[in-house]
C-alpha cells in the first residue's frame, strides 16, 4: 500500500480545526466556561472561511505544481472533512439555545 501523501500545512490546519471542535463541544456538554465556547465558537466560524479559501488554494495550486499533484488533492479532500464537524457544531448550538 502506498503512502498517503498529504500537505504539511494543510494536515497541521485540519488538527488544529478539528482540536477546537471537541474542546468546543465538550464545553457545551459540561455547561461550563459559556463565554469562552462562544468565543471558540466565533473562532471555528472564523475557521471555515478560512478551510474555504485553503481550499480554493490548494485547487489552484494542483494545477500550477503538476510534480505534487496527488498531495494537494489529498490535502483539498482532507479539508472537506472539517465542515461535518462546524456543522455539527451550529446544529448542536442551534438546539442548545
Amino acid at each position: 500500500m502506498k503512502k498517503f501523501k498529504l500537505n504539511n500545512v494543510a494536515l497541521v490546519y485540519f488538527g488544529i480545526s478539528w482540536l477546537i471542535g471537541i474542546i468546543i463541544i465538550l464545553l457545551m456538554i459540561f455547561e461550563t466556561q459559556d463565554e469562552l465556547a462562544l468565543g471558540l465558537l466565533f473562532l471555528s466560524a472564523f475557521n471555515l472561511i478560512i478551510n474555504l479559501f485553503s481550499i480554493l488554494l490548494l485547487f489552484v495550486l494542483y494545477y500550477v505544481f503538476p510534480e505534487n499533484k496527488t498531495e494537494f488533492k489529498n490535502s483539498a479532500v482532507m479539508l472537506f472533512f472539517n465542515f461535518p464537524i462546524l456543522i455539527a457544531l451550529y446544529i448542536l448550538l442551534i438546539y442548545n439555545l
